[in-house]
């Protein structure tokens, strides 16, 4: 009898904590293992228990504007929570194989996953409409009879990640999300130009500190800022920025823009919407990061809104792919480290459906 009501309970309590922990749970586990196990362990443990995900390329027209899609839905059924992934500014697009490893993982975890190239990020350019068209891509996916009625949320790296934040705090669509989730993201044009100019970051209570942007960053960034200006006298001021011996004096320059550049900065500033983000937003970055530099995300973090804001800061990222800071580490911090990871997913996922 006591064998029975204890088996009872053991059901109950299962049943109860299946929704709000134990499914999330279990897909966090498998989205990490997919990501994780073949760098660790020599093999990918997730595809061992679960369908291989079934992926298609399309084109399609969003916000007006033509590109190519990628989809991964799950290896079972016909309905499925949905999340769309926004690229950084990589010339590869879709391509990119970290984005696609995400894309996989993400499927076998249960979620029909959206990857549209924004031609924006592949091309490196600064647009101001980029925000107006990522929403109508978000709004492209929660329209689909197949995530109908399930909660539906995005993920973008880089400056993509910076990109979708705006939209968050300024388009229908993506106010609407279940969660936004962002690796690496900026999140202030002015303070992002003039740590890539300046090779510093503010950094509060320390102050100004260096900081060794990426080559890349270095070659894309002030070329963009620079195309983005409509008028000589403002290309002018972006040099002088560009050129400025200190982080403040680049930042001063900045603000001298006319109200036609100022406007560029402002539009795709996740700072100048960050009191109406209205999703929850969790924010992943490499403390060693050298394409957007850790003081965006601490920015973000300190910055007045109303919303939750998760950050983690995790030495098994590299900017936007995984496993940085393996190397030459032992097992008791590897597994600290995924442990961290895993705690941070459960809680996205649990939003994510």
């Amino acid at each position: 009898m006591r064998r029975r009501a204890l088996l009872v309970a053991i059901v109950i309590a299962i049943g109860l904590l299946w929704q709000p922990f134990l499914h999330p749970a279990g897909k966090a586990a498998l989205l990490l293992l997919d990501i994780y196990s073949p760098i660790l362990l020599g093999s990918n443990v997730a595809a061992l228990v679960t369908p291989e995900p079934r992926e298609r390329e399309s084109r399609e027209s969003l916000g007006g504007v033509e590109m190519r899609v990628s989809w991964w839905r799950p290896g079972w059924g016909d309905r499925h929570p949905g999340v769309m992934l926004v690229n950084g500014a990589t010339p590869v697009g879709n391509d990119n194989s970290a984005t696609r490893l995400l894309g996989r993982a993400l499927a076998r975890a249960g979620y029909l996953v959206m990857l549209p190239e924004f031609p924006f990020l592949v091309e490196g350019r600064l647009d101001p409409d980029a925000p107006r068209v990522v929403d109508a891509a978000f709004g492209a996916l929660r329209a689909l009879p197949e995530t109908e009625g399930r909660p539906t949320g995005a993920f973008g790296a880089s400056v993509g990640g910076g990109i979708l934040l705006v939209a968050a705090g300024s388009e229908r669509n993506v106010m609407r999300a279940g969660h936004v989730t962002v690796l690496g993201a900026y999140f202030d044009m002015d303070t992002y130009v003039a740590s890539v100019a300046t090779r510093s970051q503010g950094m509060p209570p320390a102050g100004v500190t260096p900081w060794e942007p990426s080559a890349e960053a270095v070659e894309r960034i002030p070329p963009a800022v620079l195309a983005a200006m409509t008028d000589e006298q403002d290309r002018a001021r972006v040099r002088a920025a560009l050129a400025a011996p200190s982080y403040e004096q680049a930042l001063q320059r900045l603000a001298e823009l006319s109200p036609r550049g100022r406007a560029v900065f402002d539009r795709l500033s996740p700072s100048t919407v960050w009191g109406s983000v209205v999703p929850p937003v969790f924010w992943i970055h490499d403390p060693d990061d050298s394409f957007e530099p850790l003081s965006e995300a601490y920015a973000a973090r300190d910055a007045a809104r109303q919303g939750r804001m998760v950050l983690v800061v995790p030495r098994l990222v590299q900017h936007a792919e995984p496993a940085g800071g393996v190397k030459g580490r032992d097992l008791l911090f590897v597994v600290g480290e995924l442990l961290a990871l895993l705690g941070f997913t459960l809680e996205v996922l649990r939003l994510a459906g």
